[in-house]
């Protein structure tokens, strides 16, 4: 049964503040306007869109989320596709205010509740009750990554789901291998650590499907780099986004240019110089950020200062697979004819017996990223 919530009269203050200049309901103004107070807010992490869905339709079955219903907006994108939520305001009793969105903190997994001392404490106990019960419970982070991007040029870390593979690193990669991975697991399972870990070697080898089975197997949040921001690094706005992800770890593949020498680049800003502090300088020991890269090139381009004792957690270099697993590993995959030589995890898996077919799609190994 739905409950009836008192309707805001016909004087009810003007609204022209609540809203910035791009649209963007202000929720403290809001309050503040109608309450005379300044709230206080609580902020909650749902696992995931799921899980606000069901916020939302247990909200419905409670309240007439009609009436309400302070601000609402949604993106309409395509024809047959349902609208996608931008802004939900919902004003479920006197002094209490809900707001969901795909923007602020946590984006579209954020909710935040607004309340006073004048709340009714009962509801707000419901309240709370129902969103602990969809909250963040850590394993969904070996599930998904999280991607920075622009949004109206400010940048922001979006979670994604990948797909984790059953990865066995024994027929996969050679056997040295095994000491560094059980070095690597052990420290990016420790909490409030630092450091750095570097993979290096030719493409094809298996570096990514290597992180892909890393953020498996913790459940720190992992931030990943992609390529076309990989420089904005070195922007001071980066190191302010890292106030909302300590105790994380930044992945950052292909990272050459990043990594070189930085007598070789020039002056300014330096994204080696903030790895270098992120990873064993005064802001690892504020941020607990361990940092995770990979490139191609020969590890003597990269800056010495990042393979210095106490911040590097290791150095593993990919090579091609050793002749005999990779024998064996084609054998499991179905493929009879001998290689006859040390080969790359990239060929074993897109291997033909014949030419290759014109439009033919290879099997890639990397990182598979969904919505």
């Amino acid at each position: 049964m739905s409950t009836e919530l008192p309707i805001i009269s016909a004087s009810a203050p003007s609204c022209a503040d609540t809203f910035d200049s791009t649209n963007y309901f202000l929720p403290l103004a809001w309050f503040n306007q109608h309450f005379g107070v300044l709230p206080r807010k609580l902020i909650f992490q749902l696992a995931n869109t799921d899980a606000r869905t069901a916020v939302l339709q247990a909200l419905g079955a409670r309240y007439d989320l009609e009436q309400a219903t302070v601000a609402h907006s949604v993106y309409i994108e395509k024809v047959d596709q349902d609208p996608e939520l931008n802004v939900w305001a919902l004003r479920l009793a006197p002094h209490l205010l809900l707001l969901v969105g795909d923007y602020g903190t946590y984006n579209e997994r954020g909710v935040q509740v607004f309340y006073s001392p004048a709340t009714d404490a009962a509801e707000l106990a419901a309240l709370r009750e129902l969103l602990l019960a969809h909250v963040e419970t850590g394993q969904q982070e070996r599930q998904r990554i999280h991607v920075l991007r622009l949004a109206y040029n400010d940048l922001e870390f979006t979670p994604l789901d990948i797909k984790i593979p059953a990865l066995d690193l024994s027929t996969h990669y050679n056997d040295d291998l095994l000491p560094a991975h059980e070095t690597i697991v052990r420290r990016l399972q420790q909490p409030q650590d630092k450091g750095i870990v570097i993979l290096h070697g030719p493409p094809g080898t298996g570096k990514t499907s290597y992180i892909r089975h890393l953020c498996g197997l913790t459940d720190k949040p992992k931030l990943f780099i992609p390529p076309n921001l990989a420089a904005r690094i070195a922007d001071p706005e980066f190191i302010n986004l890292l106030h909302d992800n300590t105790n994380s770890i930044l992945i950052i593949e292909d990272a050459e240019a990043l990594l070189t020498k930085r007598d070789a680049a020039g002056g300014g800003p330096s994204a080696v110089s903030n790895l270098l502090n992120l990873s064993d300088g005064l802001l690892a020991d504020c941020f607990h950020i361990q940092v995770v890269c990979t490139f191609n090139t020969d590890l003597s381009r990269i800056d010495s200062a990042l393979l210095r004792k106490g911040r590097l957690i290791a150095a593993y270099h990919f090579q091609p697979l050793a002749e005999a697993k990779a024998e064996a590993l084609a054998s499991s995959l179905g493929h009879h004819s001998v290689l006859g030589a040390a080969t790359v995890l990239a060929d074993i898996y897109n291997r033909e017996e014949g030419e290759y077919e014109v439009g033919k799609t290879a099997k890639r190994i990397g990182f598979g990223v969904h919505k």
